[in-house]
């Protein structure tokens, strides 16, 4: 039987053998592509990105809608998500098809990617401190190194903004909270404060919790799948979750110029590791914890053109997971109670020089990773470490009015060492003593565009090279059961894009749609054989579809957006079985439709509904979940300037179905009340 639970830097450790899961790692200097206005209930302004391929949500996306980041990010096309259960559960998106694992997520620019090579866990990011989510369909920018063939979502943590942003001349501070209440026993306390202590320096910060006993009903098989007679309704146990986390930033304009910015955040979290539906857990669970500081100089401009940047960014990071088999049946059979998990330091410095012309704009980035990873818990002992040297550049070039071109580039030097313990080889009976080098890994991204402030229509073109070196848990596999692999080579796609976006003239109506195909190569995949899994470079894929927008504001109380994904997404491997079949989770298409009315009395009503078709679970196809469509309802009211309160309903129809093989349920139908107020 198997059970995930949390692990460490955002993944999970699978219980079953308590191994890592691995089910599926500053600002773009090159053009900005603007802010998607997706989101904006005010008007539908021309869009400043010609494609769908970026956008930029706001707070208003998921204050009081009770969403998480992955249910977000899935309101975008070409995004899907999946969970494992209810608040603080882990959960991911893929991007137009490309598995969450190739997909690089920050926060505030440096990756949460870690040494395990699975995917980020969405579930731990708590929206309370964030500011605004940037993503990244068609590529990773040079600015986060390139490291990633699926694109990157960049989480802006609160207090990004400068004091004089936010506050008005007269005003010293301001600040928020947040209150919300829901179903299962589900809270949230959140508070932010920005203050201008002199006319060149701010500070700000929040301090955030959220619970829940995730204690909802659902329909178990029994354990058995096939056999309905005996199927009743049970109640999830042993799901509690918690969470803390904090923000601080200090912002400095100093006199001769430099501009300074110190950032720190940090989270706690601790919650119950239930398992399968069939058999619910007892005391299982999971902890982690994250602390991360940056410090960032920005030089006055030198000699009329240049710019230079210099930041030092450090990183703690710890996960562990728990059993006792006795109670749990999870894990090796032991008598005594069972941890593993792992704790990781990062130093990341850097340097960005930027160059600006009437028609040229250019950017270098050099950086370093330092990162360590050790054992915690009972596990036995081993350690590993990697540095990583990045250069990456993007130029920038107007060729005549408003038509540009302009490219980016990357290259990646990797050293890891090992520091002791067993690194165990396919005969079970070697071990690694040294880590083995690896070649440069590349990417590049080449593009065009035409988008005039006037014009009514813009498009772009772009295709890119882009690769994910493996990390060092997949090269050197340090829990029970987990072979290595040091021979794994890069994973590496070919992306092609073309969209563009039309005004339709004074019907305040914008609509844009993009055409994206993507060609993966050496996908890394687990394989299992007598209770042992290794990594194998045996994945080939290739998808191809379409994603249409449309905004609209036809009245003044009115706002509608509509959105549509057709994907075909396919299996490539030369292994004749898997050969033709779509890859899993990955619907052929999906829609989005969401609808605001504004009411008399300060009223808001915001109507969401979602559909998607049927999706596999496993790459033979055998696995079915079929179509599912999703209603959710939100209604506002804002009394006074600084006071908002929000109703949220989410599921209306109390969907509840999942495939009898897929043994984590999720929530039907949930509820949320939300205050917030300024001061």
């Amino acid at each position: 039987m198997t059970a995930c639970s949390r692990s460490l830097l955002g993944v999970r450790v699978c219980a079953a053998v308590l191994l890592v899961s691995v089910s599926s790692f500053s600002e773009e200097f090159i053009q900005d592509l603007g802010e998607s206005s997706v989101y904006e209930t005010t008007s539908v302004e021309k869009p400043l990105q010609a494609s769908s391929s970026y956008a930029e949500v706001l707070p208003e996306a998921w204050e009081g809608r009770s969403l998480s980041a992955a249910e977000v990010l899935a309101s975008l096309p070409g995004v899907q998500y999946t969970r494992q259960g209810g608040v603080g559960s882990f959960q991911t998106v893929s991007i137009r098809g490309v598995s969450a694992k190739n997909i690089v997520v920050c926060m505030d620019g440096i990756p949460l990617n870690d040494a395990s090579g699975g995917a980020v866990d969405f579930g731990s990011i708590d929206l309370n401190q964030i500011e605004k989510i940037e993503v990244y369909k068609d590529r990773v920018p040079a600015k986060f190194g390139g490291r990633g063939i699926g694109g990157a979502i960049n989480f802006v943590t609160k207090g990004s903004k400068p004091a004089e942003a936010v506050l008005k001349p007269e005003d010293k501070k301001s600040g928020r909270v947040l209150l919300s209440y829901g179903s299962h026993n589900t809270w949230e306390a959140s508070t932010q404060l920005l203050s201008r202590l002199t006319d060149s320096a701010s500070v700000s910060a929040s301090l955030s919790v959220r619970h829940s006993d995730n204690d909802y009903e659902f329909e178990s098989n029994n354990g058995t799948p096939y056999n309905h007679d005996d199927d009743f309704t049970d109640t999830r146990r042993n799901a509690e979750f918690t969470e803390y986390s904090g923000l601080f930033k200090a912002r400095v304009l100093h006199a001769n110029g430099v501009f300074s910015t110190l950032n720190l955040n940090f989270s706690r979290s601790d919650g119950g590791n239930p398992g399968h539906d069939d058999y619910q857990t007892s005391v299982a669970g999971y902890k982690g914890d994250f602390v991360q500081m940056a410090y960032r100089a920005e030089l006055p401009q030198l000699l009329g053109w240049l710019w230079l940047e210099f930041s030092l960014t450090g990183k703690f990071e710890k996960a562990t997971s728990h059993s006792y088999y006795p109670l749990d049946h999870i894990g090796y059979p032991s008598s005594g109670l069972q941890e593993y998990g792992a704790a990781g330091y990062s130093l990341v410095p850097e340097v960005v020089a930027n160059y600006s012309g009437d028609r040229l704009e250019a950017n270098l980035r050099l950086s370093m990773d330092a990162s360590y990873y050790e054992k915690r818990g009972t596990m036995p002992k081993w350690n590993l470490s990697r540095v990583s040297t990045n250069a990456s550049a993007d130029v920038f070039y107007e060729l005549i009015k408003n038509l540009s071109v302009g490219g980016e580039t990357s290259a990646l030097i990797v050293k890891d060492d090992l520091y002791g313990g067993k690194f165990v080889q396919p005969t079970t009976s070697l071990t690694l003593n040294t880590a083995k080098d690896r070649d440069i890994s590349w990417s590049g991204r080449g593009f065009v565009r035409y988008d005039a402030p006037s014009s009514l229509y813009g498009f772009s073109l772009s295709f890119g090279r882009f690769v994910r070196t493996p990390q060092l848990m997949e090269l050197y596999g340090v829990y029970p059961g987990m072979l290595s692999n040091p021979d794994l080579l890069d994973e590496s796609a070919l992306r092609f894009e073309v969209g563009g976006y039309y005004m339709v003239p004074k019907s305040n109506t914008a609509i844009r749609a993009t055409y994206f195909e993507t060609r993966v190569d050496n996908g890394i995949f687990w394989l299992m054989n007598a209770g042992f899994v290794k990594p194998k470079n045996i994945g080939k894929s290739h998808i191809r579809g379409l994603e249409a927008e449309l905004e609209s504001k036809p009245k003044n109380w009115l706002s509608v957006i509509l959105r549509a994904t057709f994907q075909n997404a396919e299996d490539r491997s030369n292994e004749n079985y898997y050969n033709g079949k779509k890859i899993p989770n990955e619907p052929a298409r999906s829609y989005y439709a969401e609808a605001r009315f504004d009411l008399p009395y300060h009223l808001d009503l915001t109507w969401v509904s979602e559909y998607r078709t049927k999706i596999f679970e496993d790459r033979a196809n055998r696995v079915v979940e079929p179509a599912v469509d999703l209603h959710h309802v939100s209604l506002g009211w804002s009394p006074f300037v600084k006071t908002r309160l929000i109703f949220a309903l989410r599921n209306l129809t109390d969907e509840k179905y999942r495939n009898p093989y897929i043994p984590f349920p999720t929530p039907g139908r949930e509820y949320k009340l939300t205050l917030t107020q300024g001061f």
